[in-house]
């Protein structure tokens, strides 16, 4: 049984040391980089303590829902394996890339070896019985990264070229340069759990009829809803002004989202693998069903703040940030929710606000790289 508390994404060094050293996208030369999956089930609990029955790709730390990260910089070969463990035939396929296995039988074993595609963000999915096997739990992401420069992506046109080369070096994008390290990936999902219930049953379900009847009930947020997903580090952005961050977002459910981000606008950097030739500066964004958009996080100083432009945070807000609650905690450091601007995955079936697709963005220091009072 999956709760929510063990959901979510393998984190680099989750991924085993070869992966973990190329996220940071060197010089280093092309490598091999294996991984293994395992289709398999699991009971995963949602934002309301339900117990859902979903198929999941798993690593050697057992069914994960969404799938594990997989990371890969340019030029690697990645060679992967595949055991379906479920009573069915599954496959593995990158969307949009060609990049598929053949249907894997019960029980047997695919192995897939092929060459990293060009730097961005992918999904990855079962493909058969569309859209039926991705809706009942089994997709992840992949990130390529570029083997150098100041971006996520090899040779970008002009203007996000300037965008990303301006961070740190510029007064108007003051503090530091992006680094690979400085992301996160949120991954959009829906559960229909009557699907669900049928699957478990060992009952016939018709994907058409599941593309034209899908009421979604939970809205998921790497694998998690409301407090869960705005709490845990690996979904959250962290980190004081002038430290940007790449928030690289995918759907696999089958609703819309319009996302959207309190305390800075973002610039959206590439959607559906293009690469922003003029890159928009927005606060929104529509993101439909496997769709998948990067959005970068400046950390700009916040506009809603009082007081001169250049003053430091803790001078303007001294006395907010250095409050105590009533356990002696620090109240810093300064957050801001990002939340869906379609009411019902706010609501989750109709819960209290926000029990749905949520999270938050957090700033802990000021531009000089002073810490706010309760942060290291």
């Amino acid at each position: 049984f999956l709760g929510l508390g063990l959901m979510g994404f393998a984190s680099a060094m989750a991924l085993g040391t070869t992966q973990a050293s190329r996220l940071l996208g060197s010089n280093a030369s092309a490598a091999v980089v294996p991984f293994e999956l395992t289709i398999s089930d699991a009971l995963v609990e949602m934002v309301d303590l339900t117990p859902v029955y979903m198929w999941t790709f798993g690593s050697a730390d057992g069914p994960r829902l969404p799938g594990p990260v997989l990371y890969a910089t340019e030029g690697d070969t990645i060679d992967l394996s595949v055991l379906n463990s479920l009573d069915e035939p599954h496959a593995f396929a990158v969307q949009g890339t060609g990049i598929t296995t053949a249907p894997i039988a019960p029980g047997e074993r695919a192995r897939l070896l092929f060459t990293a595609p060009p730097p961005g963000t992918y999904i990855y999915l079962d493909p058969l019985n569309a859209p039926l096997n991705r809706l009942m739990g089994l997709h992840g992401v992949m990130v390529v990264l570029p083997a150098g420069g100041p971006s996520p992506y090899t040779d970008p046109p002009p203007a996000l070229m300037s965008l990303f080369s301006d961070f740190g070096t510029t007064a108007h994008f003051p503090g530091e340069p992006w680094i690979p390290e400085r992301s996160r990936i949120w991954h959009l999902h829906t559960v229909d759990p009557r699907w669900h219930e049928r699957i478990e049953a060992g009952l016939s379900v018709d994907p058409l009829q599941v593309a034209t009847d899908f009421v979604p009930r939970y809205f998921l947020l790497n694998g998690q809803s409301g407090y869960f997903a705005s709490h845990d580090p690996q979904t959250t952005p962290i980190g004081r002004l002038g430290q940007p961050h790449l928030i690289r977002i995918v759907n696999t459910g089958a609703a819309a989202h319009s996302l959207h981000i309190h305390g800075n606008h973002v610039f959206m950097t590439a959607e559906n693998g293009v690469v922003s030739s003029n890159v928009p500066f927005i606060d929104s964004w529509r993101v439909g069903p496997l769709d998948r958009v990067d959005w970068l996080l400046p950390y700009l100083r916040p506009p809603d703040i009082p007081g001169p432009i250049g003053a430091a945070l803790r001078s303007a807000l001294g006395e907010e940030l250095a409050h105590r609650d009533k356990n002696g905690l620090f109240q810093s450091p300064i957050e801001y929710p990002m939340h869906c601007h379609i009411e019902p995955s706010q609501t989750a079936a109709g819960g209290n606000y926000p029990g749905g697709l949520v999270t938050h963005w957090a700033i802990t220091g000021d531009l000089d790289g002073t810490h706010f009072p309760n942060q290291r």
